[in-house]
C-alpha cells in the first residue's frame, strides 16, 4: 500500500563553513582529473581515460583501473540535460529503473541491477543520508549546487557498510576556485510552477567556498489539493590549513510540502491530505598527508530527517484528524588511513561508528564496523582490489563483507573488468518496532537482508577517443528479504525474514562523438527477475516463480547532444519496458498486473542572448522539458504520472 505523506513546516537557516584543500597527494590526483574532465566535457563525453572516481575505492582512482561498474555524471552534463532534479540525472544511467509515484513530490524510488528500492545507499560528500534500513526518497532532492554525482552498481558494503547491497549514490558538493563565479535562473512553467535557482563560488589560496540555492513551486496536474513547494540550501568551504593538510565542512538544508488528493489505490478522493519533510545535513572532515607514504582522513556527519504526515477530516474519506510523525536522526563517524607500499600497493584501512535514533517510535541503535582494503597495480596493466569489513551492531548479529575485483588492460584501446562481492540492509525502525497502535507487531530479531553479486565487463575506446562501447553481464542472488504479512499468529509479529530472490542481466552502453559539438550515445538493460522462495506466506508481494514487482525486462535510453561554448541542446529519449505491479482496491483487495512500456521524450536547451563586457558572463535563454510528445505512462500502478511539462527562463552567468 502506499503510505500517504505530509507536510512538515519548517524553518531554517544556513550556515556553513568548511576547510580543506591541498590535502594530501591523491587529492591534487582527483583535482586534476575533475579538471580534465570539466575542460573536455564540451567536446567529448568523459570515459575510463579521463575519469577520477572517489567512491569505488575511497581513494581517487581512474576508473580505467576498476573492475567495478561507475558511472560519473558531471555538473556540466546535468545542466545540458536540464535537470533540476536528481531522478532526471538517475534515468539516464544504466542498470538504474527510477520510479515515482504520480506527479512531482511523489515518492520517489530507485531499483539498481533488481535489487530492492532500499539497497542504495545514498551518500552527500561520503556521509550517509538515508533512513535507518535504507529508505530513501528520491523525489525531493535537486541538483542544486552539486559538482557530480557518482554511482558504483554492486555491492559495496565492504567500504561502507549497511544499505549499500545493490548500489552507492554519492553526490559531490562544488568546491569553488578563483575569482568569483555564479549562475542564477528564473523559470516558469507548466501547471503553474515556478522555479528560482543560483550558485555562489569562488576562492583564494587558502580559502575555498560554494553556496547553491533551490526554490520550486508548482500546483500540480491533479484538479485539486495537488501543490508542491520545495527549497533547498548548501553550502560548502574549504580551509588550507598547510601545504599537507586541509579542514572542510558541507551544509544542506531541505524544506518542502506536498498535497495529495489520492488514497493508497490512486483515486482522488482527498481535497486536504499532505505531507511536509524537513531534512538537515552537515558534515566536517580533516585529512592531512603527513608523509610521502601515508595519509589520515577523519570525518564526522550528521543527518536529521523530520517527516510528518497530515490527515483532516473532510467526511468524505477522513472521519478525523490524524498525524503520523518520524523523527530519525544519524551521526557518522569514520577515520580512515591511507598507506601506500612500495610502487604497486596502496593499502586503506579504518573505523566507522553509526548511532541512529528515531523519535516516536523511539528507538536507539549503535553500530561499528572495521574495514580495510587492498589496490595492487602491475606494469599499467592488471588492477585488483580486494577487501573485507566486519560490522557489529547491537540490533542484529555482527555481518562480515568482503569484495574482489580485477581489471585488465588487454590492449591501449580494449580493457576487461569483473568483481565480487556481498552486501548487507539492516532492517529498518519500522520493521523492529510495528506499529502496535493499529496491531502491527514488529520483530527485534529480524536479520540483515543480502546479496551475492558477481558482474563481469569489457571496454572499448578507440585511440582517438570519438566513440566507444562498453558491456557488462551482472548476476545477484538475494536472500533473508523482509516480507509483511497479515497471516500469522495473534500476537507474532508480522515482518519476517523469508524470501529469495535472484536477478541478472545484461548492460550495454555506447558513445561516439560525431563532429566536435555534437555526441550521440546510449544505453540498454536487458533485466531477468525471478521470486525463487517466498517462504510461508501466500499472495504478497513475492510469489514463487514470478518476477519482482517494477522491474522492467527492457529499459533504454538514447541522447544527442550539441555544446558549443555556452550553446546546449540536449535531447534525451527515454525507454521503459513492461514491468509487473500490484493493483490496489478500495476493499483493501489487490491484484497483480502488467503495466505497459512507454517512450518518454525531454530535452534541454540554453541559448546566449547576449554578452556581458568581461566576457566570461552573459545572459542566456533557457528552454527545457519532460514528457515533449505528452506519452500517457504509470510508473507505479493506480498513479497517473506527469504529461507534457514546459518551462521556460532567463539565466545570468558570470
Amino acid at each position: 500500500m502506499m503510505m500517504k505523506r505530509a507536510r512538515t513546516k519548517g524553518a531554517a537557516a544556513l550556515l556553513a563553513m568548511t576547510l580543506a584543500a591541498p590535502s594530501p597527494a591523491w587529492a591534487e590526483e582527483q583535482s586534476a582529473g575533475q579538471e580534465k574532465v570539466a575542460s573536455e566535457g564540451q567536446t567529448s563525453p568523459p570515459g575510463p581515460e579521463t575519469q577520477i572516481t572517489v567512491t569505488a575505492t575511497r581513494t581517487p582512482t581512474p576508473v580505467n583501473q576498476l573492475g567495478q561498474s561507475v558511472t560519473i555524471v558531471t555538473a556540466e552534463e546535468m545542466e545540458a540535460q536540464g535537470a533540476r532534479s536528481l531522478l532526471q540525472v538517475l534515468e539516464t544511467v544504466p542498470g538504474l529503473n527510477v520510479v515515482r509515484t504520480g506527479p512531482f513530490g511523489g515518492a520517489a524510488t530507485v531499483f539498481v541491477r533488481g535489487g530492492e528500492s532500499d539497497f542504495n545507499l545514498v551518500l552527500i560528500d561520503g556521509v550517509p543520508i538515508n533512513q535507518a534500513g535504507g529508505g530513501f526518497d528520491f523525489g525531493d532532492i535537486t541538483t542544486a549546487n552539486v559538482e557530480r554525482l557518482e554511482i558504483v552498481r554492486g555491492p559495496a558494503s565492504v567500504l561502507y557498510g549497511a544499505d549499500a547491497a545493490s548500489s552507492v549514490i554519492n553526490i559531490l558538493t562544488r568546491q569553488g576556485e578563483g575569482r568569483p563565479s555564479g549562475r542564477f535562473s528564473f523559470e516558469g512553467g507548466s501547471h503553474d510552477s515556478y522555479l528560482f535557482r543560483g550558485n555562489l563560488a569562488g576562492g583564494s589560496r587558502r580559502v575555498h567556498y560554494s553556496l547553491g540555492a533551490h526554490w520550486s513551486k508548482t500546483d500540480g496536474f491533479y484538479d485539486f489539493n495537488n501543490h508542491y513547494d520545495r527549497a533547498e540550501l548548501s553550502a560548502d568551504t574549504v580551509f588550507d590549513l598547510t601545504g599537507s593538510s586541509s579542514l572542510s565542512a558541507h551544509l544542506r538544508y531541505l524544506d518542502s510540502e506536498y498535497a495529495f488528493p489520492t488514497d493508497f489505490t490512486g483515486a482522488l478522493v482527498d481535497p486536504n491530505d499532505y505531507r511536509s519533510t524537513e531534512e538537515t545535513h552537515y558534515s566536517v572532515a580533516y585529512q592531512s598527508q603527513l608523509s610521502r607514504i601515508y595519509g589520515t582522513r577523519l570525518q564526522y556527519g550528521y543527518h536529521r530527517r523530520l517527516f510528518q504526515n497530515f490527515t483532516l477530516r473532510d467526511g468524505v474519506d477522513d472521519f478525523f484528524d490524524s498525524t503520523f510523525r518520524a523523527d530519525e536522526e544519524r551521526s557518522f563517524l569514520d577515520w580512515q588511513n591511507n598507506l601506500r607500499v612500495g610502487d604497486h600497493h596502496l593499502l586503506t584501512a579504518g573505523l566507522s561508528y553509526e548511532r541512529e535514533k528515531a523519535d516516536g517510535p523511539a528507538l536507539l541503535r549503535r553500530g561499528l564496523g572495521v574495514y580495510v582494503q587492498e589496490q595492487f597495480e602491475l606494469r599499467d596493466r592488471l588492477f585488483l582490489t580486494g577487501g573485507v569489513r566486519y560490522e557489529d551492531n547491537d540490533r542484529f548479529e555482527s555481518f562480515v563483507s568482503g569484495k574482489l575485483s580485477v581489471g585488465f588492460r588487454l590492449t591501449p584501446e580494449w580493457r576487461l573488468r569483473g568483481s565480487f562481492g556481498n552486501g548487507f540492509r539492516a532492517p529498518s525502525f519500522v520493521e523492529i518496532l510495528g506499529f502496535p497502535e493499529f496491531g502491527i507487531v514488529g520483530n527485534p530479531n529480524l536479520q540483515p537482508e543480502k546479496n551475492v553479486a558477481t558482474d563481469l565487463g569489457a571496454d572499448y575506446r578507440s585511440s582517438d577517443g570519438l566513440w566507444g562501447f562498453s558491456t557488462t553481464l551482472f548476476v545477484n542472488r538475494f536472500s533473508d528479504l523482509i516480507e509483511f504479512s497479515f497471516l500469522v499468529p495473534p500476537g507474532s509479529s508480522n515482518y519476517l525474514n523469508l524470501e529469495k530472490a535472484e536477478s541478472q542481466g545484461l548492460e550495454l552502453e555506447g558513445f561516439w562523438n560525431w563532429g566536435a559539438p555534437l555526441r550521440l550515445g546510449g544505453h540498454y538493460t536487458f533485466l531477468d527477475t525471478e521470486v525463487t522462495d517466498a517462504g510461508s506466506v501466500p499472495g504478497g508481494n513475492f510469489e514463487v516463480g514470478r518476477p519482482l514487482l517494477r522491474r522492467p525486462r527492457h529499459q533504454a535510453a538514447l541522447f544527442a547532444q550539441y555544446s558549443k561554448r555556452r550553446y546546449q541542446l540536449r535531447i534525451d529519449f527515454k525507454f521503459k519496458g513492461r514491468r509487473e505491479d500490484i493493483q490496489f482496491f478500495p476493499d483493501f483487495s489487490s491484484n497483480r498486473v502488467t503495466l505497459d512500456s512507454y517512450w518518454k521524450t525531454d530535452f534541454g536547451v540554453t541559448l546566449p542572448l547576449m554578452g556581458f563586457s568581461d566576457s566570461r558572463g552573459d545572459l542566456a535563454l533557457v528552454l527545457r522539458g519532460e514528457n515533449l510528445l505528452g506519452r500517457r505512462y504509470t510508473e507505479v500502478a493506480g498513479f497517473e504520472s506527469p504529461g507534457r511539462t514546459l518551462f521556460a527562463g532567463l539565466e545570468v552567468a558570470f
